[in-house]
């Protein structure tokens, strides 16, 4: 597929229009859906989810999302994703799909052609991910890779709310010999996504779910203690999360290994805007920033944030870029304006000090 950059293309207009209209696209597909199919037009769905007209609404920016780099995996993804934890919430199998099509619907009606042909096109290949089979994610947990067992025992003492008994196993690990990289793929990575998909699943509550992230907060910080002091020439990597990315547990993993590999990291948090990058820059060399974005509702923002260091420090400082998305569609990297991107810790180091060596 034909990758598209030019900010005056239809990709770029499509997705404005798409946003700035968002919440009136959603209305006319829930009355269209009241009209047609009364009954999931008077839907509630279930409290963990918005009602349909944000529920809707939601739609509308994923699709924005996906259309501005013109990537329909992106919304496949996220359309997949909804569907499954509809499936496991009693949501009628045809909310999803009846509202989906009258969503193409509305915009075919409302959007110049252009930019009508290009949405429609979108949701068109999204629908097949609603007729097709449901795939459920596997279990993350195996007990056949290393450290297997231990990821499976932190599970069962975060869903037993067991959290001392999570952190003396995670001191004995360390005890043990298993180093900070080990523990980010092989047990706290493991347990993240099974609590995840747990959720996604309608197995456990958010809580549940919550509760295990704070834990792995914990553990983050007793192995931020771990770390070496970087020497006084170690080259300084800025990391952080865009404006609108409230997750940032990955990106410490990435930023421990960094200092593990020598570098000084200079982690600022999730949620951090643009406009605060001037900043950032303001008074510290900076020799990589590290941008997070986990979703691709973060997408716009994180092209945003890569144009803004771009015109802050003159293109000198290398970019890299990771997440959820870029799994999703690789050559996102070279949409967003970056210099390079990895969809795992390993990755990430591997392409930073590759970056830094420049």
């Amino acid at each position: 597929m034909t990758a598209v950059t030019d900010p005056t293309s239809t990709c770029r207009l499509t997705a404005n229009l798409l946003r700035q209209s968002a919440r009136a696209y959603a209305s006319a597909t829930l009355a269209r859906l009241a009209a047609v199919a009364p009954h999931l037009g008077a839907l509630a769905l279930p409290s963990s989810f918005a009602e349909p007209a944000a529920d809707l609404e939601v739609r509308v920016l994923q699709l924005a999302a996906a259309v501005e780099f013109d990537r329909p995996a992106l919304l496949e993804h996220n359309l997949a994703w909804y569907r499954v934890a509809f499936h496991h919430r009693q949501v009628p199998a045809d909310y999803l799909l009846r509202s989906t099509e009258l969503l193409a619907a509305v915009l075919g009606d409302e959007l110049p052609p252009a930019a009508a042909a290009l949405a429609r096109r979108h949701l068109q290949i999204g629908l097949m991910v609603l007729t097709g089979p449901l795939r459920e994610p596997p279990s993350h947990l195996r007990l056949d890779r290393p450290h297997g067992r231990a990821a499976a025992e932190l599970a069962l003492a975060v869903l037993e709310n067991r959290g001392d008994d999570a952190m003396a196993q995670v001191r004995s690990l360390l005890q043990a010999g298993v180093g900070i990289p080990a523990l980010h793929d092989e047990v706290l990575g493991p347990v993240l996504r099974e609590l995840g998909r747990m959720w996604l699943l309608a197995e456990i509550p958010i809580a549940d779910e919550h509760f295990g992230t704070q834990l792995v907060d914990r553990v983050l910080w007793l192995l931020q203690d771990l770390l070496p002091k970087p020497p006084a020439d170690a080259p300084v990597v800025a990391t952080l999360g865009v404006g609108g990315n409230l997750h940032d547990l990955g990106l410490r993993m990435v930023a421990q290994r960094l200092a593990a590999a020598g570098c000084a990291v200079r982690h600022f948090g999730p949620n951090l805007p643009a406009s605060d990058l001037e900043w950032l820059f303001a008074d510290r060399r900076v020799d990589l920033v590290a941008l997070s974005a986990t979703m691709a509702l973060h997408l716009p923002a994180l092209a945003a944030t890569v144009a803004e260091v771009r015109r802050i420090t003159a293109g000198k400082v290398p970019v890299l870029v990771g997440g959820e998305p870029f799994r999703l569609a690789s050559d996102l990297v070279q949409l967003v304006g970056a210099d390079a991107g990895a969809v795992d810790a390993a990755g990430a180091v591997s392409a930073a000090l590759a970056l830094l060596k420049r």
